[in-house]
């Protein structure tokens, strides 16, 4: 049997960085990982570039808890505190659009690797293909493993992240623990992930990808709204513009029917677009009307906008009536799909739902119900929009977990050495 003082499960970017900061007053720390390597979705992240945190962290740009719960953490190690940390430990960052900072060599691995040389400075033990069999209390935590070993910890972290993004470790092995201790646990869904349609024309134009207003509505209500790539797909729609709307839909579409409407001209106004068409309509009057498009539109969508504009894309540019250009514009501005089903959570960049906050201490993370327990990262009922937020809350959770299960053993040396 080991014994340390403090345990952290989950070796992704809130266990890591639970565990650095646990450790850092030399107390002995285990960090867990059931795969054979750590830190295997920070790899995945920012398409292999690792987009770490973002400049203009908010409160608003998250979603779950109530946002007194999530400014509480988020202030105990804000995004400022984040680039510095990583520039601490050798890493060169670098911001692009939107505020989203990636590491200057655009490869995860770097994050990864500076991490771990972190982790070997302040002597943390990592235990890898560490599959958790159980967890126990009967004085310290025992943690037993499925090849036999067993920890034993003064403090434990849970960080072992949601049910998304199934093929890189994320099964909901915490929930399915802290539930089995007493905590509750909020309906768990998809937050970033593509969207299946009822429609099957996406599969003609599959692999066109697009700068668009997309949003989604229930009835005449609109549930959300978002600008950026939409990308088409066999089964329907992907790209940050869809994949940041699912956690809205999610809990519409059980109950409703949601439609998703697509701009494709969102800097345009109606008037405006009316008259761009109308001139390369002019310009090339004696082409075919799907020929005349080329420049306006990428090549596979044309066909598809001319037929639910009911334009026959023979007829010479110039023959094209007022009437149908409107139709054109009107398809172009909203070109509605719908919606079947989110992708499976296996599928998911992130999970919506978790830990209920009212059982775990925003000042610690620590449980409400289990005194030595503590929480960080996506297990928790919080998600971040895209674009580096969800990393931020790892680190900032981390931190707190990992500081606090820290100080409160030191607390415990004080308390003794007094008596």
């Amino acid at each position: 049997m080991r014994r340390y003082d403090v345990a952290v499960i989950g070796a992704g970017p809130a266990g890591i960085m639970a565990a650095i900061t646990a450790s850092q007053t030399g107390s002995k720390v285990a960090l867990i990982e059931k795969n054979p390597q750590i830190g295997r979705k920070l790899l995945a992240t920012g398409n292999g570039r690792c987009n770490l945190t973002n400049k203009f962290v908010t409160v608003e740009r998250y979603h779950g808890a109530n946002p007194n719960f999530i400014q509480t953490v988020l202030r105990r190690l804000d995004q400022y505190a984040t680039m510095e940390f990583f520039e601490n430990l050798g890493l060169v960052l670098k911001e692009e659009d939107n505020g989203r900072m990636f590491p200057r060599t655009n490869q995860a691995s770097s994050v990864v690797e500076v991490l771990k040389h972190s982790l070997s400075e302040h002597n943390v033990d990592i235990l890898l293909d560490a599959q958790v069999k159980s967890i126990d209390k009967p004085s310290a935590w025992k943690i037993s493993l499925i090849d036999g070993r067993i920890i034993e910890a003064g403090k434990l972290v849970i960080a072992t992240g949601g049910r998304a993004s199934h093929y890189l470790g994320s099964t909901g092995d915490g929930l399915y623990w802290a539930q089995k201790m007493g905590h509750s646990i909020t309906p768990i869904y998809q937050a970033l992930v593509p969207i299946e349609t009822v429609e099957t024309w996406p599969q003609e134009v599959q692999g066109t990808k697009v700068e668009a207003k997309v949003w989604a509505t229930s009835g005449n209500k609109t549930i959300s709204e978002e600008t950026g790539d939409l990308l088409f797909t066999r089964f329907g729609v992907s790209g940050l513009a869809v994949m940041a709307q699912a956690r809205r839909i999610a809990p519409v579409l059980h109950t409703s029917q949601v439609l998703i409407h697509i701009d494709l001209f969102p800097e345009m106004t109606d008037e405006h677009l009316h008259k761009t068409v109308s001139r390369v309509l002019a310009i090339s009057g004696r082409l075919s009307v799907e020929d005349s498009l080329i420049g306006l539109l990428p090549n596979s969508l044309i066909p598809v906008i001319l037929r639910f504009a009911k334009t026959d894309g023979r007829k010479l540019a110039a023959k094209v009536s007022k009437i149908e250009q409107l139709d054109i514009v009107k398809t172009l501005k909203d070109l509605t799909l719908t919606v079947s089903k989110l992708r499976p959570l296996k599928e998911a960049y992130v999970t919506a739902g978790g830990l209920v906050i009212e059982e775990i201490n925003p000042e610690s993370l620590e449980s409400k119900l289990i005194q030595g327990l503590y929480f960080a990262g996506e297990i928790i009922d919080v998600d971040g929009d895209s674009g580096g937020f969800n990393l931020q809350w790892a680190w900032s959770s981390g931190y707190v977990a990992g500081m606090s299960a820290q100080c409160d053993l030191c607390d415990q040396s004080r308390s003794s050495d007094n008596l």
